[in-house]
């Protein structure tokens, strides 16, 4: 096994926040001894300040001293996201979190100066606008330019400086694990100059086997859809509806792999029958008809041609690793290119009939998405599918006698042809810090307050604030909030204003102010979450959440790399390839709309030579297998055997 394995009893981070923490000088740094700021022993003094480490063994930033050195205000650029990440100012800000990670770290953000790639911009285009104004922030989150700003000097070496400032980081986030630290938007030529900020949290239960996965999931391959219970309930009387099913959860506190596979969906056949057996019951909602199914959603063909299409093909994979993209083929023992094969097209072909017989609606084929989504929300369409997940929410607000629940389709994977990546450990956010912003002299306190994030203090205050506020009493290892309104927000995810008001993080982030105005970095679900670390009533509205296959099996899966391509910009063949993807998407929409086998035939010719001039080739995919193979080297092994 990888040598990631090493760290199985260690108890990763989930994630790092980041908060804002009120809007100060952009870019400065300033002294709270002032008037002895020019003396060398005031200069002695700060730089061993500054040098602290958070000790690993502090559980709550209560037991931390005060900042005593400088005050520093950091700009951000979210580079991810075209808008709205700072939009608009935050309703509450002088919250007992932010002035928490003020009074232990003395780093506060910028947010009034603090931006995301703006408009319609990319993180390419908005780097050229920095470059042309020679306006670097401090801090870059996410994205993809690391190379061209390490190429142009603009980052900080970080190699050395983390074991020696983050001890809490390194010791969450080891060296020993490769599938984090060695990404290319993390190091490059073995130099690190990116900090993996966090750890997806699918990766915690394989390294801490001692989680529940009633609590923390393991991966599972088996995919599902979304059905109306109403309808489902007609073709398949054992079937459960949601309310069935959460009075289920109510009594059992957990479901069994019986319990959630309750629909003989076992074949492509029975997912098709299932569509044609809708259709004969004429549904309708009021005087519209009740389309059984769409083929297009006003966006891309992701969630069909990847999250569908795996389902059906015995491909599947949640996080798109086998996607109409490229995937590894056992057979080949190569990338390929899913559009290519066989299997694609003839998928493609049953939708098309699907659009044909008046089973797909062609509606949805020219509707944008908002109207798309209104009709999904108003029960127009019998299944959904992919990241197009009904809102149960707005059917109950407007009366509706049904939901939708999860259908999962229990057909065979091909092992034989598909690999089922392990949730190998990633980062979800990275943060690099620029030399031409960031004094060298300052870098020990800023990984100092990103160490103290990272550390076991830093997740708790996220959650339950200080000890010293009050928020919460301890006993037996376990906390509970003495506010019963923030208890139903942080723990049971109802809507409030009381997470909001102390600046913690809300457990389902529906209603998180924070999150709209000074979001920097994902906070996820690990040991400190409160619905993991609760003495929790059974809620019927969790049982949504607990119907899950991930949570009572987990599937085979291969330690390896996934092949995505998009993972693979710095070819840049690929990386052009990727900006055309629109022209890609275009012509292979078209072939859906066929309006017999020849037109398809037709179409589908085009497509292929649509994606070929777009730089979708077979030479393109050879370079992409040659850094996959080379990035994925100490896993390779598993691939060719």
């Amino acid at each position: 096994m990888a040598a990631w394995k090493r760290a199985s009893s260690i108890l990763l981070v989930a994630a790092l926040g980041v908060t804002a923490l009120g809007g100060c000088n952009s870019g400065k740094t300033e002294d709270p001894a002032a008037s002895s700021a020019g003396s060398p022993a005031a200069s002695a003094s700060a730089s061993a300040a500054q040098s602290a480490t958070i000790p690993t063994n502090i559980q709550d930033s209560s037991d931390l001293p005060d900042w005593k050195g400088k005050q520093i205000n950091l700009k951000v650029w979210f580079d991810q996201g075209t808008g709205g990440v700072f939009a608009g100012a935050r309703k509450y800000k002088d919250d007992i979190v932010t002035k928490e990670i003020a009074r232990v770290t003395g780093v506060h953000i910028d947010l009034d100066n603090s931006f995301d790639n703006g408009g319609n911009s990319t993180g390419a285009v908005k780097m050229g606008m920095l470059a042309a104004t020679n306006s670097w922030p401090d801090l870059i989150v996410n994205g993809n330019e690391l190379k061209s700003l390490v190429d142009n000097n603009k980052l900080y070496d970080l190699t050395d400086l983390l074991p020696k400032y983050a001890p809490n980081l390194m010791k969450k986030i080891p060296k020993s694990l490769s599938t984090v630290w060695d990404k290319p938007y993390i190091s490059l030529d073995g130099k690190v100059y990116a900090i993996p900020a966090s750890i997806y949290e699918n990766a915690l239960p394989i390294l801490d086997p001692s989680l529940d996965s009633q609590l923390f999931p393991v991966s599972n391959q088996m995919g599902y859809i979304y059905v109306r219970d109403d309808i489902l309930k007609q073709l398949y009387p054992q079937a459960k509806t949601m309310q069935e099913i959460e009075a289920l959860y109510v009594k059992n506190g957990k479901f069994t792999k019986q319990d959630i596979l309750d629909v003989p969906i076992k074949s492509e056949a029975d997912f098709f029958k299932l569509l044609y057996d809708i259709k004969k019951l004429g549904i309708k909602e009021g005087n519209q008809e009740v389309s059984p199914f769409f083929t297009y959603s006003g966006q891309d063909n992701w969630s069909l041609m990847t999250a569908l299409y795996g389902v059906l093909n015995g491909s599947n994979s949640p996080g798109g690793e086998n996607s109409y993209f490229t995937y590894w083929d056992k057979k080949t023992k190569k990338v390929e290119w899913g559009f290519k094969q066989p299997f694609f097209k003839e998928l493609t072909k049953q939708m098309n009939v699907l659009l044909r017989d008046g089973i797909a609606s062609k509606e949805a084929l020219v509707d944008p998405y908002t109207t798309f989504q209104q009709k999904l929300n108003n029960g127009l369409y019998a299944v959904s599918y992919g990241y197009l997940v009904p809102d149960n929410n707005a059917l109950k607000k407007a009366g509706k006698p049904y939901q939708y629940r999860k259908v999962f389709l229990d057909i065979p994977f091909k092992n034989d042809q598909f690999v089922f990546p392990s949730a190998l450990p990633d980062s979800g956010t990275r943060i690099g810090i620029f030399k031409d912003s960031v004094k060298e002299e300052d870098l020990p306190q800023v990984l100092r307050w990103l160490d103290f994030l990272v550390s076991d203090a830093g997740e708790k205050l996220w959650f339950w604030g200080p000890k010293s506020a009050g928020l919460f009493e301890e006993k037996d290892g376990k906390r509970v909030y003495k506010d019963k309104e923030l208890e139903e927000q942080m723990v049971y995810g109802k809507p409030g204003t009381k997470a909001q008001q102390y600046g913690l993080k809300l457990s389902d982030q529906s209603n998180d102010d924070r999150s709209k105005s000074d979001y920097i970095s994902y906070t996820g679900k690990g040991r400190y979450y409160p619905p993991n670390w609760y003495n929790k009533t059974i809620n019927a509205s969790e049982a949504v959440t607990f119907f899950d296959m991930m949570r009572v099996e987990r599937s085979p899966s291969t330690d390896t790399l996934p092949p995505k391509f998009y993972s693979f910009l710095t070819v840049p063949e690929a990386d052009k390839a990727w900006k055309a993807r629109k022209a890609f998407e275009d012509a292979l929409t078209k072939v859906l709309v066929a309006k017999n086998d020849d037109e398809f035939e037709k179409l589908f010719t085009e497509f292929l030579t649509a994606a070929e001039k777009n730089g979708y080739t077979d030479d393109v995919k050879d370079k992409v297998e040659a850094e996959f193979r080379k990035s994925n080297a100490v896993y390779m092994p598993n691939l060719l055997k």
